[in-house]
């Protein structure tokens, strides 16, 4: 659950089940790669692998952050499978990995989130993030107006693009 829980980001339950579970699959892949070629494979063999996963998981993470993450875990949990044998079959440590991650994500969607300074806890919370991504978008919007002719527009600019970004991963 721990390589899973790295890839949870501030933003809505929709989207974390893309952030985490996409990743974690790809984890699980690569752990598999990684154990049954540590066991079956020779140094030059293993090496020639790994390279081969590092060529996939650099090629998958030039399309976006969550694909990103996948190959990164993918790359890593190869490694780690190959690095550091274990008594048990490759397939009931890939089952534990996917267990874990799931557990997390379950956590993810059930457990309501924390959304004021006050601490109170929001009960609905059916569009977590979302809202918020909505609201920060017309902040940035009312900002680069009243920064309209000042040396502050370019970075009230940026920010309303930053704002604007977040918001459309928070509602995919």
């Amino acid at each position: 659950a721990m390589l899973a829980g790295i890839n949870d980001r501030p933003g809505s339950r929709r989207t974390s089940v893309r952030r985490i579970g996409v990743p974690a699959l790809a984890g699980a892949v690569g752990l598999l790669v990684g154990t049954y070629a540590g066991r079956h494979l020779g140094a030059v063999a293993l090496t020639l692998v790994l390279t081969g996963l590092g060529l996939v998981a650099g090629c998958v993470s030039a399309v976006g952050p969550v694909a990103s993450g996948a190959g990164t875990q993918l790359l890593v949990t190869a490694a780690v499978g190959a690095g550091m044998p274990l008594p048990d079959p490759g397939w009931r440590s890939v089952l534990a990995f996917l267990a874990g991650a799931g557990w997390l994500l379950l956590l993810r969607l059930v457990l309501p989130t924390p959304t004021s300074v006050t601490g109170d806890l929001r009960l609905d919370f059916r569009f977590d993030g979302e809202r918020a991504a909505v609201a920060d978008v017309y902040e940035a919007v009312a900002a680069l107006l009243d920064a309209v002719g000042t040396e502050h527009a370019v970075a009230r600019r940026a920010a309303l693009t930053a704002a604007l970004d977040h918001a459309q991963d928070a509602l995919a």
